[in-house]
């Protein structure tokens, strides 16, 4: 019997039923997430919060800029393949092609983008010091593998998602996880050197991406061709990297006005976000809901539903988050290196960015409706606006009103409410209209 589970569970080599698919990849995750969260803790332990961390984390956040694309093309990559797979095997294989080579152009190209502009977003974080700004140009140069191989990893994980075999994705990233996690550890035990972090990510996302590649070899094959379906898998690329941009964008701008608070703000920043937002990332309601919402169109009565569902849920985490954060943050992190003024900066962020959590469930939800009823030049300027509400918000509240990492989360929390209201008010609008 033993054998049997632990057979069906590593057997990669066919197609998956969904819910064989659930409980290998619910396995996998787990100890994804779990190695996710010693990766952390090794650089709270081992490295505690500085400058240089400031610096890795900010880097991150600069070439968030790019990854934006990566999240886009894995996002419209799926449902094309699978459309393109229920016609014929050579439908399939022409699309899969087609998008290697889309994927190649874009990995290269973006790579470039990101060297050219390198001056230009060094700018982002205005509040640095010279130091600070030394530390952040080492590890952005460090980290540009990881956003090279990302590309790729992504595509063949759409490729193999779409042929039902699921496990092999989660696979990747368990792989990546337990590699970033292993690299930190040992190279910040023995040397101490926050370039072990850019590093450690490069390497671990060529390892991953070299075993996706291995698991999809016989669809490495590159195709170019032109026609009305292509013209609009690309115009869908182009609304949906403001959509996917928010989450990116907001970091990015959360992170530019971080670097006005000092030594340890941005570092506090990433860890409270990481911890408030928790449910979210291991919940992933929007991905369960789209399947029932598009069996009715992305209807209102369906959406309120999901609506209250996810308030009741998401603000009892946010009370949870509020009342413990101090708990939470010194029994998670505060080991080692990780000082009482870490955990007093983290707890702060942790407990002010769980205010906007309730919008961060919904809002995936929200968009995912327009695309449903493919309306997506309304969402598009709808995420838009988010990201200049959630500039201005911040301006006022920490260069103006000087209330440092509080303020922040404020305006991550405002700009949440912005684009949140402002698409159900469209939504309600067009079933009324």
């Amino acid at each position: 019997m033993k054998l049997l589970f632990w057979k069906t569970l590593f057997d990669f080599s066919k197609p998956e039923r969904v819910f064989d698919a659930v409980l290998r990849s619910s396995f996998i995750n787990l100890l994804a997430r779990g190695f996710g969260y010693l990766k952390n803790l090794a650089i709270a332990i081992l490295l505690g919060f500085s400058y240089q961390t400031d610096a890795f984390f900010m880097a991150l956040s600069l070439l968030g800029v790019f990854m934006i694309f990566v999240d886009v093309f894995d996002s419209i990559g799926v449902p094309n393949l699978v459309q393109a797979r229920l016609k014929s095997q050579e439908e399939f294989e022409k699309l899969a092609g087609l998008l290697l080579t889309f994927t190649t152009i874009l990995a290269c190209s973006l790579a470039l983008l990101a060297i050219v502009f390198f001056p230009v977003l060094l700018k982002v974080p205005f509040g640095f010091k010279k130091e600070a700004i030394y530390y952040t140009k080492e590890s952005y140069l460090l980290l540009l593998p990881y956003l090279f191989f990302s590309f790729f990893f992504h595509h063949f994980g759409a490729i193999l998602r779409s042929l039902r075999r699921f496990t092999i994705y989660f696979m990747g990233e368990f792989i990546f996880s337990f590699f970033s996690f292993v690299f930190m550890a040992i190279g910040l035990y023995f040397f101490r050197d926050y370039r072990v972090l850019p590093i450690s990510f490069s390497l671990s996302q060529f390892l991953a991406t070299l075993y996706m590649v291995y698991m999809a070899r016989e669809h490495i094959k590159f195709r170019f061709y032109m026609d009305e379906n292509v013209r609009l898998l690309l115009k869908h690329f182009f609304y949906l990297t403001g959509i996917y941009g928010v989450f990116h964008l907001y970091i990015l701008v959360d992170r530019a006005f971080g670097s006005l608070l000092g030594e340890k703000g941005v570092s506090a920043l990433t860890y409270g976000l990481l911890l408030a937002h928790a449910p979210k990332g291991v919940i992933k309601f929007e991905h369960m809901a789209i399947t029932s919402l598009s069996e009715v169109g992305g209807a209102l009565y369906k959406l309120n539903f999901y609506i209250k569902k996810l308030l009741l849920i998401s603000t009892a985490f946010t009370f949870f988050f509020v009342l413990f954060s101090d708990l939470l943050v010194d029994l998670f992190f505060g080991h080692g290196a990780f000082t009482k003024t870490d955990v007093h900066l983290t707890a702060t962020a942790t407990r002010f960015y769980a205010l906007s959590l309730p919008f961060a469930f919904l809002w995936p939800v929200l968009y995912r409706v327009f695309q449903i009823q493919n309306r997506l030049k309304p969402i598009f300027l709808v995420a838009i606006l988010g990201v200049l509400a959630n500039a201005m918000f911040n301006y006022l509240f920490v260069v103006k009103l000087g209330l440092g990492i509080i303020g922040i989360c404020l305006g991550t929390f405002l700009a949440y409410l912005v684009i949140c209201l402002v698409s159900y008010i469209i939504i309600w609008k067009f079933k009324n209209g």
